[in-house]
């Protein structure tokens, strides 16, 4: 049996020091395999402090993906490249991002890609919601908002992109395999305070091309029992787009990280 825990939108920076190592102290007391972190773990300044924090308070292996908070204050391109150093020196955290499918237990595959709320859901263009991305991530700020909207297509297209060269081979080999994201892929996993996000908050919490690109591999992979893991809305809910593809969003509460949940494998 292989035990997996998954966290996800912990956002440690808001944590004073003794209450971080508390919650560390609570996932390594779940005596996990191997821990899955799906994004928004602090802030661009902290975030790899915070990841090296985590690694030796966890002993095993950690694959992650990262969220649209881990890039505050800073660029997506810098913080990718910064955790791309940081995995090379770390040898128990790994990057989903960066990397192909891999076996997280006997005949259990893994992937994972950020994803990016893509603007394709719900009504973009009617939308008054002003994200802290769109003030706080170098590749955003100071664009307006049809020119934004471009550069979300992009960031979603791809993740898009990644899922469908990494997904095929994992479900080729393996009968159950985990997705581990960050942003809710199809609008039916946008939940929040128990609802789905209506048309005005859709378009900032939705990656549509991550979504559409999941479908069309499931369905040519129907043996395969697909497992999405994201978060990002702090709204915990569950969707079944397809009879083989289940889709977990994890609840959160800043200041109050949690185990969204232990797997046994």
């Amino acid at each position: 049996m292989t035990r997996v825990a998954w966290l996800s939108d912990i956002h440690l920076n808001f944590l004073a020091d003794n209450e971080v190592e508390a919650f560390l102290d609570e996932v390594h007391s779940t005596e996990p395999d191997a821990v899955l972190i799906g994004g928004d773990v602090a802030e661009a300044r902290d975030v790899c402090e915070y990841l090296t924090r985590i690694a030796r308070a966890v002993s095993c292996h950690i694959y992650f993906v990262l969220g649209n908070h881990d890039f505050y204050f800073g660029s997506i391109a810098q913080v990718r490249d910064e955790v791309r150093q940081l995995c090379q020196s770390v040898s128990n955290l790994h990057y989903l991002s960066d990397m192909d499918a891999l076996e997280l237990a006997p005949g259990v595959g893994l992937a994972g890609h950020d994803g990016w709320a893509d603007g394709r859901s719900g009504d973009y263009e009617r939308s008054y919601v002003m994200m802290n991305d769109y003030r706080l991530i170098a590749e955003l700020a100071g664009v307006g908002k049809q020119a934004r909207l471009p550069l979300l297509h992009a960031l979603g297209d791809e993740a898009g992109a990644h899922v469908r060269r990494v997904l095929p081979p994992a479900m080729e080999r393996s009968p159950q395999v985990f997705l581990l994201t960050h942003v809710p892929p199809l609008r039916e996993a946008c939940w929040h305070e128990g609802q789905i996000s209506d048309d005005e908050w859709a378009p900032h919490f939705t990656c549509l091309a991550m979504g559409e690109a999941i479908l069309e591999v499931a369905r040519s992979y129907p043996q395969c029992q697909l497992t999405v893991l994201c978060g990002h809305t702090h709204g915990a809910g569950q969707a079944q787009p397809l009879e083989n593809v289940l889709i977990y969003t994890a609840g959160a509460e800043y200041g109050r990280p949690a185990i969204a949940q232990v797997f046994e494998l």
